[in-house]
């Protein structure tokens, strides 16, 4: 099976006029294209300069990560109702890869075991970079439960890098945004030349 490309596009568009747009072209076509609004998923994506313009009300951008394929039925489609809508691509973008930075901390080896779990089984085209993990128990400790006691029975501490296909990543990323003590930095997009 080919390997999926992704590119991100930047649509000069308010927000919910371009999701309107996304929403009904994707249940018009029949289509289930996979995407991502780059903020709402933790998607790094503007410069220093770019959000001051955004900040200051200069420009109204959207950040979508969508497949090529779809990405150029999109902007056809953008084209075509520019003279309605005024919605523009400013700029495309091939994705190479992808990658984010985490941190962990559990107290209960039900949570780390999940955790371990999801690093031992990454989906194709994803490494785990630079993990370093420390773990202590303590059975002195053990009678004392809850998460806010001064002594834990058990701590696992882990940190690394997700790093590989854009898809993959992702997948990953937002697997662990939904687990508890998980500090996650933003996914870093890497582009093609």
């Amino acid at each position: 099976m080919a390997e999926k490309k992704f590119v991100e596009l930047v649509i000069e568009s308010p927000f919910i006029l371009f999701k309107g747009f996304l929403m009904g072209y994707i249940e018009g076509s029949g289509e289930n294209p996979i995407y991502f609004f780059s903020k709402k998923t933790g998607i790094k994506t503007e410069t220093l300069v770019e959000s001051l313009k955004v900040w200051f009300g200069f420009e109204t951008l959207v950040h979508v990560c969508m497949e090529k394929d779809f990405a150029e039925k999109i902007k056809k489609a953008l084209e075509n109702t520019f003279d309605k809508l005024g919605m523009k691509v400013k700029s495309e973008k091939v994705i190479k890869s992808a990658s984010f930075d985490f941190k962990v901390t559990f107290y209960h080896k039900k949570d780390s075991k999940k955790f371990e779990e999801l690093i031992h089984n990454l989906p194709e085209g994803v490494i785990l970079d630079e993990f370093k993990k420390d773990v202590e128990e303590d059975k002195e400790a053990e009678k004392e439960r809850g998460i806010y006691t001064a002594e834990h029975a058990y701590v696992y501490k882990a940190e690394g890098e997700i790093v590989g296909d854009f898809e993959g990543v992702i997948e990953v990323f937002l697997k662990m945004k939904d687990m508890p003590h998980v500090e996650l930095e933003e996914v870093y997009l890497n582009f093609e030349e």
